[in-house]
Order: C-alpha cells, then structure tokens, then sequence
C-alpha cells in the first residue's frame, strides 16, 4: 500500500541557499539508490542543474519583490515521499505516479523532480518541490491540510494503477465514542469543523470570521483558547480540541493565508476610504431553516448595526441614490475584470519565457551530447544511454522552430523582459487588490440597500392592507 508524507526543507545558516539545494537534491538523486540516475525525472528543470535552476528562481523572487527570510524560516523546497507496498510495482511505474502526483499537487505552477528509490525492500519516491513558482514572483502557499491533499491525489493515482492503498487511516486522537458519533451525523465537534470549512474561506479576516460563524449560530468565547456552543449544545467546544489545524493561532493564520481577506497594506492606503461592509442576513430563511429565536434576536440585531453601517459607508464613498451605487459597482467589477485579464496575459508570457529560457540552458548543455549521437555508428545503443538528454535537445529545437525563424533570444535578453514583466505584475495586483475590494464592499453594499428597500416595501404593503 502506498503511504505518504510532505516535510518543509529549510535553509541552513552559514550555507548559501545553492550549497543547500544540492545537499537537499544530490541525497535525492544519488546514483547508487536510482539505478545510476536513471529512475529521475523532473518538470520544468534538468535533473543536473536542478539545484541551480532552483537557486536562480529564488534570487530572481528576492530581487523582484525584496522579501528575504531568515535561513532557519525560509522553506527552500518541499519533499514528499511516497512508499509503495514491497513487490507491488515497478520502479518506472513509481516514478511515474510520483510525477503524476507532482503535477497535480503543485498544479504545474512549480518546478519539482522525483527521484525512485531501489534501494530498500520498499521502492519509494522522493519528489523536490521548489517553493518559489516558475514566474518567481510568489512562493508555494502550502494548502491547509497539505499532508491530506497530498494523501488523496496519491491513493487515487494508486487506484487508477490497481495498487493497494490505505482504505482506513487512524484519526489521530479521535476516540471511538467521537468517531461513531461522526459516523452518525451526531457529533458537535464533526459538525463545527465542516462549519469552519466552509465558512472560513469566504472571511475577510478573523473578525469577519467570527462574525459568519455566529451567523450560523454559534456562541462563541475568545480568551486564552477559542470555543464555540452551538444551539442546544450543552457545554462550549474549544477549537483546538478538532485538531492542530483548528487552534486559535492556527485559525487567525489560515484566514490571514486564504488570499479572501482584504489586506492591511489597502486597508491603510491613505486613498482608500473605506469600511468593511458584511452583508445583512437573511432572518426569514434563517428562520425556515429551524433557527431559533436566540439565533433570530442576535440577527435582527445584526442586520442594525450593519445597515447603519453600510449608509455611513456610502456617505463616506460620496454615494447618495442607488443608480450613483449601481454605477461604481459596476465600474469596480469592470476594473476588476481588466487587471485580472492583464494579469493572466503577462503570467502566460513570463511562463513561455520561463520554458524558454529552461530550452536555451538544455540545448547549449546538450549539444555535444547530441552531435555525438548525429554521428553515432549504432545510434540505437547511444539513445539508450543518453535518452534524457537527447529527448532535451530535441525539445529546444522544436521550441525553437516555434518562434517562427525569429532570431533565438539571449538568455541575458529574456531575463530583461522578465524583470520587466514581474514589476509591472506587481503592480498589476495592487489595482487588482483595491478593484476586488472596491468590487466587494460597493457589491455588499448594493446587496444591503436592495434588501432594506425590498423590506421598507414589504412593510408598507402591510400597513396598507392593515388600512
């Protein structure tokens, strides 16, 4: 069956940040455990130099967007192993679900290897995730339960190729009275934690957070720990008791990281005048759907604060009648559109310049290689011994019959256009940050202007049947 497991891999103080991949990669790509290196294989990058093409993204990230961490906090590369059951597949099979796994994980965005063991009684693989994106302008988000999402893309690769998997693994620190109450729709902290997977994604911040959980109503304290109380719960149910993902610390993160939330950085801008704007709730549909009337008082309440403070928004946005308020929600959302349609033209360019780049290094690295075998008396045994680098160079001339006999560029050339193209994406997201905000605040506030309009209404038609 196969088992898996994703670690971070850190910097090293007093090692330069190349020393440290090579250390990482070279351990993975020894020639003794993977039939002379043979049993390597990788995206985006070349096996030899992949330590180098690591370290060149790292520093192209640090020189387009300043940030640099120290050693011992700066992830480096992510590596999951993967470990098949003895006897049950081959070690080209294992390679190539490791990169299938790889791929999809990572969605294509990272470079990576996968590196098969054969040294033990167990074939493994040991996948290298650089943790800086192919552009160089971000680094890998590692997902919320990672270890999970990298669990069930293997099991189902394993499926698809007739291998066993794990069909029950233990919940650490569940015991069976919790489990069988799960099992059976009936348990308090299984309910809860579906309730913060839902809602949490759409949080702004942990504010916002809270204010959506007591929305699906929950009681809710925040001291020392973070717990909630569900209707007709008894007792309350500290976060942390779900899980180490569920903590007060690890929650304030996850909404920090979700990329929903509104940022500081535009918050404070000093030509943004804002206010956060929830939208109301909708107390008839909360009430068809078996909420009670403690849930009912707390809403109603709500929907007051917020619908004052949504007109002290628009007061604030020099909005006074809707057709204004439809309009610049309108533009918000069109502004929206553009940015985040330039975005994707210049990601998919610095992506092209990024595998042509990884062509020009292959091809100059495998031109040699490539003549010798052009004049190679038995052309097959040397295409055996030299498969890799052959199927590289071949690559880079097809890419480069694509540029359509323009002059191949120098690497020193398309390195210019990609610092470029990084700096005006850079400033791409702050407009795209401040049109999505725009976009959601003026939206929210439409939405709530909508509903007080269609209550205002409601209630006059009532007072004239009364009448």
């Amino acid at each position: 069956m196969a088992t898996t497991r994703i670690i971070s891999l850190h910097g090293r103080k007093g090692q330069s940040i190349a020393q440290t991949l090579r250390d990482r990669i070279n351990y993975a790509e020894n020639s003794e455990k993977t039939d002379g290196g043979r049993l390597v294989s990788s995206y985006e990058c070349s096996p030899e130099t992949a330590a180098d093409e690591f370290a060149a993204c790292k520093y192209i990230y640090k020189a387009a967007t300043g940030k640099e961490q120290a050693p011992e906090k700066d992830v480096l590369v992510y590596m999951i192993r993967q470990s098949f059951k003895p006897g049950e597949i081959t070690p080209e099979d294992a390679n190539r679900i490791g990169y299938d796994l790889a791929t999809e994980f990572t969605k294509g965005n990272h470079q990576f290897i996968v590196a098969t063991h054969i040294d033990k009684a167990h074939i493994h693989n040991h996948v290298i995730i650089n943790s800086t994106a192919l552009d160089c302008d971000r680094k890998f988000s590692e997902p919320h339960q990672s270890g999970r999402e990298v669990a069930r893309i293997s099991d189902r690769l394993c499926r698809e190729h007739g291998l066993s998997v794990v069909e029950r693994p233990r919940q650490k620190g569940m015991t069976y009275k919790e489990w069988d109450s799960r099992r059976k729709g009936q348990s308090w902290k299984g309910t809860l934690q579906e309730t913060i997977n839902r809602v949490l994604p759409d949080s702004r911040d942990f504010d916002d957070f809270l204010t959506r959980m007591r929305a699906e109503g929950y009681e809710i304290k925040v001291r020392k720990n973070l717990s909630f109380r569900a209707v007709g719960q008894e007792r309350f149910t500290r976060s942390k008791t779900i899980g180490a993902d569920y903590t007060l610390e690890a929650l304030k993160e996850r909404v920090a990281r979700n990329g929903r939330h509104v940022e500081k950085s535009i918050l404070s801008a000093p030509s943004a005048h804002v206010r956060k704007v929830n939208r109301l709730v909708d107390v008839e549909a909360k009430r068809r759907d078996g909420k009670g009337a403690g849930y009912e008082k707390w809403a109603k309440l709500f929907n007051l604060k917020e619908a004052a403070n949504t007109l002290n928004f628009l007061t604030e946005q020099g909005i006074s009648d809707y057709e204004e308020l439809t309009a610049k929600a309108d533009g918000a959302g069109e502004k929206f559109d553009a940015a985040s349609a330039r975005i994707k033209q210049v990601e998919s360019r610095l992506a092209e310049l990024s595998r042509l780049r990884s062509h020009i290094i292959n091809y100059s690295k495998t031109r040699n290689i490539y003549a010798a075998y052009r004049n190679a008396k038995d052309k097959k045994a040397y295409l055996a011994t030299h498969r890799n680098e052959i199927a590289m160079h071949e690559a880079a001339k097809q890419a480069f019959d694509k540029l359509g006999g323009k002059q191949i560029p120098k690497v020193a050339e398309i390195q210019a256009e990609f610092s470029s193209l990084l700096a005006e994406k850079k400033e791409l997201y702050q407009e795209y940050r401040q049109a999505k905000k725009d976009m959601i605040d003026l939206g929210t506030a439409r939405q709530n202007i909508e509903r007080i309009l269609n209550i205002q209404q409601t209630n006059e038609k009532g007072q004239d049947a009364q009448r």
